[in-house]
C-alpha cells in the first residue's frame, strides 16, 4: 500500500534518530522520553519556548509553562529540530536562512509526532473519520493535526505513483543546448521534495577566464539568484560538490577561490553548494 511513498531527507533523519535511540512506539513520543533519550535538559518557564546549545555541547530547552501539554509537546518537537539540525543565532542570521530553518522545523514536527515508519505498520481504518480518530488517539495529537499529516502522506503516495508512471514513459532526459558560460553566475535550485522554503542548493557556473583567476569570487547569501528549473538539471549533472571548508566568508559575503578549488578538485566550471554548508560558514565567519 505504501510502496510509492517517498520519504524526504528530513523524514529519513527523524526515522534514523528515533530508531538509533530506541524510540519505536508512539507512546514514547513524549517530552520526558525524548529528552531523556536524546540528552536534552528541559526547563519550564513563563516565556516563549526556545532551545540553546552551549559551547560544550550541552543541549537545553526552555518550554513555555503557560501552554497546554499538547502545545508544549509541539513546541518541544519544533525546538528539537533547531537543536539537532541548525546552527547559529536566529536573531542575527540572514532571512534566507531563518525562514528555511523555521519551515524545516515546521515539517519536522509532523515527521516527529507521527513518524511514517510507525504509521505504516498500523491498521489504519478505511473510513476517513475513523482513521483520523485512530491516528489522533494512538499518536496523542489533535484531529486537526492528524488530518494534516494524513493528507501529507496521501499526497506523497500520489506523487510517487505519478513519478513511477512518468519513469516508465520517459526513460531518458534530453539536455537542451547550452551557450558557454560568460562571467560567473550563481543559480538557485528549489527542490520541491525538500523540507525548506528557500533554495536547497546553489550552483556556481564560471567561464574559462573566471576559473583561471586567483581572485576570490564573492556573492551575497541573500541573492538575488537566477533560478534553475528541473529541466535544466541534466546540464549540471557533473557539478563538483563543495563543502563548508571550501567556502570563504568575507565582509558579509560568501564565496570561493577557483585557483584553490582547481588544486583540490581539478579544473571545473560548475560547483554545487548546499544551503546548510553556507549557513554554517556564515555563522562561523561572524562569531569565530
Amino acid at each position: 500500500m505504501y510502496e510509492h511513498y517517498r520519504r524526504t531527507e528530513l523524514e529519513q533523519f527523524v526515522e534514523h534518530l528515533y530508531k538509533t535511540n530506541g524510540i519505536i512506539e508512539p507512546e514514547q513520543i513524549t517530552i520526558t522520553e525524548l529528552s531523556n533519550r536524546l540528552n536534552v535538559w528541559v526547563h519550564y518557564v513563563e516565556a516563549k519556548s526556545r532551545a540553546v546549545e552551549s559551547r560544550t555541547g550541552m543541549r537545553s530547552m526552555f518550554i513555555d509553562e503557560r501552554l497546554t501539554r499538547e502545545e508544549q509537546r509541539m513546541d518541544f518537537l519544533h525546538e528539537l529540530c533547531h537543536l539537532l539540525r541548525h546552527v547559529g543565532n536566529q536573531m542575527i542570521l540572514p532571512d534566507l536562512f531563518t525562514q528555511a530553518q523555521e519551515y524545516e522545523a515546521f515539517n519536522f514536527v509532523f515527521y516527529a509526532a507521527i513518524p511514517f515508519f510507525m504509521f505504516s505498520r498500523m491498521p489504519i481504518p478505511d473510513n476517513r473519520q475513523k482513521a483520523l480518530e485512530y491516528i489522533a488517539y494512538n499518536f496523542n495529537v489533535t484531529l486537526q493535526f492528524a488530518a494534516k499529516r494524513l493528507a501529507q502522506i496521501e499526497r506523497r503516495i500520489l506523487q510517487g505513483q505519478f513519478d513511477a508512471v512518468a519513469s516508465q514513459c520517459c526513460t531518458t532526459i534530453e539536455t537542451k543546448d547550452q551557450e558557454p558560460a560568460v562571467g560567473t553566475t550563481v543559480y538557485a535550485f528549489y527542490d520541491s521534495s525538500a523540507d525548506v522554503s528557500g533554495p536547497s542548493q546553489l550552483v556556481i557556473e564560471a567561464d574559462e577566464k573566471a576559473v583561471d583567476s586567483a581572485d576570490d569570487y564573492l556573492f551575497s547569501v541573500d541573492g538575488p539568484f537566477d533560478r534553475l528549473e528541473l529541466e535544466d538539471l541534466p546540464y549540471y549533472n557533473r557539478c563538483t560538490r563543495l563543502f563548508a571548508q571550501d567556502l570563504i566568508y568575507k565582509d558579509g559575503m560568501i564565496g570561493v577561490n577557483f585557483a584553490v578549488l582547481n588544486l583540490k578538485y581539478g579544473r571545473n566550471q560548475q560547483y554545487v553548494l548546499h544551503m546548510k554548508d553556507i549557513e554554517r560558514v556564515v555563522y562561523l565567519g561572524k562569531y569565530f
